[in-house]
């Protein structure tokens, strides 16, 4: 949901007075049911706000404790919803927001209280920003925007007002030959003699010491519950130091306190951020507490299947295997492995990006495919290709020869059987003389092979060989067959 633009930005800001209150932690985890249970307002700036119905307690309704270590507090019964009404007072200009983003805008905000303390920070316009020295006549501290001015020989605490969320620049000018030693923590140091802080607080204040001096003391603030919720259809936790949110959760905090919490989606989760209070992209959300007091964080079950393989590919091949490789797939959250298919069923699951296909059979054609798979199981579409295994030995077999007349002629037949693809001769010989000869091209299967005798060559015995070519370069295979030759007409 949207929250104030102005409490938002001071949110954003980062730069929360951290370090000068103590901090409190108090988990809402696991509790059991409370009998009561407290809710606090505080508002910050020239306004109150009004509370319908009024819960136990003597705190004034409408709630104008609205600065320092003043708030209000009442006690409920769980699960009772309660109306806050802000109003702005004399001298003040509006309204800015609340600290909670279920209460969007500057309207009437409405909550259901539970087992945990609650606090609501209602934020007006403007704030006022304190600054003060260690001594007031060693230098001179001024602020961009203007508004800060502590002189020599002036009051050593100086403040002005700005608009909640604003970002302020001091600069220390030390007397010469004085020197700036340090701003009080809460004002990020920026160079030797500036700090930037943002107003978020009635009275957000900084302090400056000169020389050997020690900082000053600086008036304490209020203590605020920041509760942290998990949302969406996915899981995951949220972390900050002394913060361990597996469930909701709730810790107590100095106002102002910079805190940084770090979401880690469980597998099969992605994190969908917080409520933009931070970008959605980002896993760590700092952000100083009493101007946000709520805060959810969202994590959504994976959906979004990997990319399909790309680049599949043979990159080696057998008789008996087929080795194939691909580029690496990419997802949102990440890829957990890949199926390979063979002939369409599975036939492995490798998490690298190559695998070797075993116990195929000769000479065959194959349709090979992969696709990849997340944690949850979600399944890209597949890459696919067809691969073949080496061709097979050379087998051949002579499986038989005759002689036929056609007219006049006389014609040798064989019958050649081979695996594969290749060369054969026919050569006839009578008394180890050839007297016919011919090379064909044959094919896998049965081949008709003719040889015509010449009229010259006369009746009786000869020898039929036939040499067939082995196609993997080894050496030839040679079959013999005795023929009778009838006399030539």
């Amino acid at each position: 949901m949207r929250r104030g633009p102005k409490i938002v930005a001071a949110a954003l800001a980062g730069s929360a007075i951290a370090g000068l209150f103590s901090v409190g932690l108090a988990s809402g985890a696991g509790r059991h049911q409370a009998a009561s249970v407290t809710l606090q307002v505080a508002p910050r700036g020239p306004g109150a706000v009004a509370v319908s119905p009024v819960g136990a307690g003597d705190a004034s309704n409408p709630c104008d404790e609205n600065q320092g270590q003043n708030s209000c507090t009442w006690s409920y019964s769980p699960g009772q919803s309660v109306t806050l009404t802000p109003s702005v007072l004399p001298g003040g200009k509006s309204f800015s927001g609340w600290s909670t983003p279920d209460c969007p805008g500057t309207g009437p905000c409405t909550i259901t209280l539970d087992q945990d303390a609650t606090t609501i920070v209602a934020t007006f316009d403007p704030l006022t920003l304190g600054v003060q020295l260690s001594q007031n006549d060693e230098g001179q501290v001024t602020s961009d925007p203007a508004g800060i001015d502590c002189s020599n020989g002036g009051d050593a605490k100086c403040k002005a007002t700005f608009s909640p969320g604003t970002q302020v620049t001091l600069t220390a000018t030390p007397t010469s030959p004085n020197t700036v030693r340090a701003f009080s923590p809460g004002c990020r140091q920026t160079s030797p003699t500036t700090c930037t802080i943002t107003v978020d607080d009635q009275t957000t204040w900084v302090g400056v010491a000169w020389n050997s001096d020690t900082l000053p003391p600086l008036a304490t603030t209020i203590d605020v519950q920041f509760r942290l919720a998990k949302g969406g259809d996915g899981t995951g936790r949220v972390t900050a130091p002394k913060l361990d949110c597996g469930s909701t959760c709730s810790a107590k905090f100095g106002f102002g306190t910079s805190v940084t919490l770090t979401a880690t989606p469980d597998p099969g989760s992605t994190f969908g951020g917080w409520n933009g209070v931070c970008s959605k992209t980002q896993t760590t959300c700092t952000l100083a507490v009493g101007p946000i007091t709520s805060l959810k964080a969202l994590f959504a079950r994976d959906a979004t299947p990997p990319t399909a393989p790309a680049g599949l590919e043979v990159t080696g091949a057998t008789r008996t295997s087929i080795a194939v490789a691909w580029t690496a797939s990419t997802d949102n959250v990440g890829v957990a492995g890949y199926r390979v298919y063979l002939n369409g069923s599975p036939a492995g699951n490798p998490t690298q990006t190559a695998f070797a296909f075993s116990g195929l059979v000769c000479g065959r054609s194959y349709s090979v495919a992969v696709d990849a798979a997340d944690a949850v199981g979600n399944r890209s579409p597949k890459a696919a290709i067809t691969a073949q295994t080496k061709p097979c030995p050379l087998a051949a077999r002579l499986a038989g020869a005759a002689v036929k007349r056609a007219g006049g002629a006389r014609i040798v037949t064989a019958q050649l059987r081979v695996n594969r693809s290749t060369t054969a001769l026919l050569r006839l010989a009578v008394a180890s003389r050839v007297v016919a000869s011919g090379r064909y091209r044959v094919k896998p299967g049965t081949n008709a092979l003719r040889l015509t005798v010449p009229g010259t060559v006369p009746r009786g015995p000869c020898v039929l060989t036939i040499t067939v070519a082995d196609p993997d370069g080894g050496g030839p295979r040679a079959y013999t067959r005795g023929i009778l030759l009838p006399a030539p007409r």
